[in-house]
């Protein structure tokens, strides 16, 4: 039987022994170029498959969209060819002598070799950006550009960021081929042939029968029309603390799913699909299941925090900040020898660090430049203080009560303890506002409001160092450390402010505990401050600074009260 069946799939090119007669009908060559002085440079080109079942898409109107963005012109075409025509075409690319399909137009590229360099293809952990959901995890095969990229594909490659007619050439590019071609260089320059799966629709894993004691599990997927799935082979193996445990393989059935009965409950599954003449055709690494998920549905997000602007920026809008309950951590589940492991693994990986690749989405930043946007900077810094869970540490010599409204108050968890240290000058003890309030009773105002049940804020702790040992401004927001050498009240204004993230932050904790621990409550400090003499002298000094600062400000900027002088 098994002959037959490999008798009757052959294959549709001698040069490419997985592709099989039937599996796809047609192939959609999409091709992004780059015109600039009647040179196509090559942006990316795909040729996908299709099965049969799939409608073919129409042709685009005009053969395709284009766009001039200064000397440069974008060029998006997408065709439809024969299956052989089709393939030929990406040889054709392979080689270098590829021109636009349906017109006599060279395409110019880099050098590219194949990878696999054999007719062979690949399947990524992940599917592939320009990757429709259809496809599942298709297999591929690239052409790699194996040298620098031409002059101007690397230059609107670099200036996507910062030029104007770059940055809307990179959106018009994602709109029409709905992927960020310019933040892959890995795609960038390259071409790729895609081969959907051609007889499963999709491939998973499932729990098909939960028991404590064991559990059945079923691996497969909803089959193609038409689709032949006596050469299929399906394989599950189960993986404890990254450790393989037991396998099973089979054939599916006739609705394309193999079950096989697990010894007991499943920590994390990987499979394969594979065929005996069509090679590997998907393959899943191992991944956890989620058995329960805890969450508060679509409840309300909690009361709403009013929060009127600071008082050296009377015309800002107010802010709306809605007070989430007092976060509690969610029951642990109970210790298991594998759980333990788990946790012991964990532990290892934070003491001892991880490679992760550069453009992981979900790695945060942890340097941030801030010039000539406050309002930015004020929102940058508003959003690390409302994932606050348990308190959050201001230090800095010339916090005011305008920090504290400005930044303070994003806090959106119940009970939050807001704390300071601060230094001021004594010269600014006796200086007054336009409204003739002097700074610490407006601190004192809002310490007081701050400590008001309504606001639902946790301890409201400010206070005064005795001996000025920190220089920079530090923001703790639980057990994450920011530093910065610029005041909160300048940050992102007209001088050039870093804001960094502190990596080992253990130890500038203890240092910043111990300073906040010698410090002075800001009301015995404010209740027992020296009384100054007035200085004519000193008077007219001050006054001469605030007059330069006046003349030296923006023109189309107000005089503001700083208290970073």
């Amino acid at each position: 039987m098994e002959n037959t069946v490999s008798a009757l799939l052959t294959p549709v090119v001698g040069g490419w022994p997985t592709l099989v007669v039937g599996d796809y009908s047609v192939g959609v060559i999409r091709l992004v170029t780059l015109i600039r002085e009647r040179v196509n440079h090559l942006l990316f080109a795909s040729v996908e498959l299709l099965p049969p079942e799939m409608p073919v898409p129409p042709p685009p109107l005009n053969g395709g969209w284009s766009q001039n963005f200064g000397s440069d012109r974008l060029c998006v075409g997408r065709t439809v060819l024969p299956l052989a025509d089709a393939i030929a075409w990406y040889e054709t690319l392979k080689q270098g002598q590829a021109v636009v399909p349906g017109r006599n137009f060279p395409v110019t590229a880099s050098r590219l070799a194949p990878e696999p360099d054999y007719n062979g293809f690949t399947i990524l952990p992940d599917p592939p950006p320009f990757s429709p959901a259809w496809h599942g995890r298709p297999r591929l095969h690239r052409l790699v550009p194996m040298e620098a990229l031409a002059e101007p594909v690397e230059a609107i490659r670099d200036g996507a960021t910062e030029i104007e007619s770059y940055i809307r050439a990179r959106e018009w590019l994602r709109q029409h081929i709905h992927f960020d071609l310019l933040a892959y260089d890995d795609w960038l320059g390259s071409g790729v042939l895609i081969l959907p799966n051609p007889l499963l629709r999709d491939c998973r894993v499932r729990i098909a029968d939960r028991s404590a004691a064991g559990e059945t599990i079923e691996v497969g997927g909803t089959p193609r029309r038409g689709a032949n799935l006596s050469t299929l082979n399906l394989m599950v193996e189960e993986f404890r603390a990254g450790a393989p445990a037991w396998r099973a393989a089979g054939t599916p059935n006739a609705l394309g799913r193999f079950r096989v009965p697990a010894p007991s409950q499943v920590a994390a599954v990987r499979h394969d699909l594979s065929c005996r003449v069509r090679g590997l055709l998907d393959h899943e690494a191992p991944g956890f299941f989620i058995r329960s998920i805890r969450g508060a549905g679509h409840a309300a997000p909690g009361r709403v925090r009013e929060v009127a602007p600071p008082r050296r920026t009377p015309s800002a809008q107010p802010q709306r900040v809605f007070v989430r309950p007092l976060h509690t951590p969610s029951a642990k589940p109970p210790l298991t020898a594998l759980r333990q492991l788990e946790e012991l693994q964990r532990a290892r990986a934070e003491r001892s660090g991880q490679f992760q690749p550069a453009e992981m989405p979900l790695t945060q930043r942890t340097v941030r430049l801030l010039e000539n946007d406050r309002e930015g900077t004020v929102a940058l810094i508003c959003s690390l203080i409302a994932s606050a869970r348990s308190q959050i540490l201001f230090v800095d010599p010339y916090l005011d009560a305008d920090d504290l409204q400005e930044f303070a108050t994003a806090a959106s968890y119940q009970g939050v303890a807001i704390r300071g240290l601060i230094n001021p000058r004594p010269g600014r003890n006796r200086r007054a506002d336009v409204n003739g309030e002097l700074f610490g009773d407006q601190m004192l105002e809002k310490i007081a409001a701050f400590r008001d049940p309504a606001q639902e804020f946790g301890d409201i702790d400010i206070r005064v160092s005795k001996i000025r040992r920190l220089h920079d401004r530090f923001l703790q927001v639980d057990d994450v450390v920011w530093h910065s050498g610029h005041s909160f009240n300048r940050m992102g204004k007209g001088e050039i402010s870093l804001i960094t993230l502190v990596a080992q932050p253990a130890e500038t904790r203890d240092v910043l505990a111990e300073a906040f621990a010698e410090a002075e409550p800001f009301e015995t400090y404010w209740a027992n401050r020296p009384s100054l003499k007035w200085s004519l002298r000193q008077k007219v000094v001050y006054l001469l600074r605030r007059l330069a600062k006046w003349i030296e400000r923006p023109r189309d900027a107000q005089p503001q009260e700083t208290g970073d002088d």
